[in-house]
């Protein structure tokens, strides 16, 4: 579910995106393997399931903010 008035506004997938984006950016990342970013994720925003670390990752795909290279790392699109 996208958008729930019954979690916390972190649990939304647009914030989940955003943080996503954020941590990417913080970090400097060119690219980066999805269990790194799935750590530096968890340092900075604190704990998250790996499941639902990956509903924000989809999220993100879906809407072209980042592409998988040929070794499986993550990418911000330019």
């Amino acid at each position: 579910m996208i958008l729930s008035s019954s979690r916390t506004p972190e649990k939304t997938l647009y914030i989940m995106g955003a943080n996503l984006i954020s941590t990417i950016r913080e970090r400097q990342f060119v690219t980066v393997s999805p269990l790194e970013l799935f750590c530096s994720y968890k340092e900075v925003h604190g704990e998250v399931s790996f499941a639902y670390f990956n509903f924000g990752l989809d999220w993100l795909f879906i809407l072209d903010v980042v592409e998988l290279t040929e070794k499986g790392d993550i990418k911000l699109c330019n």
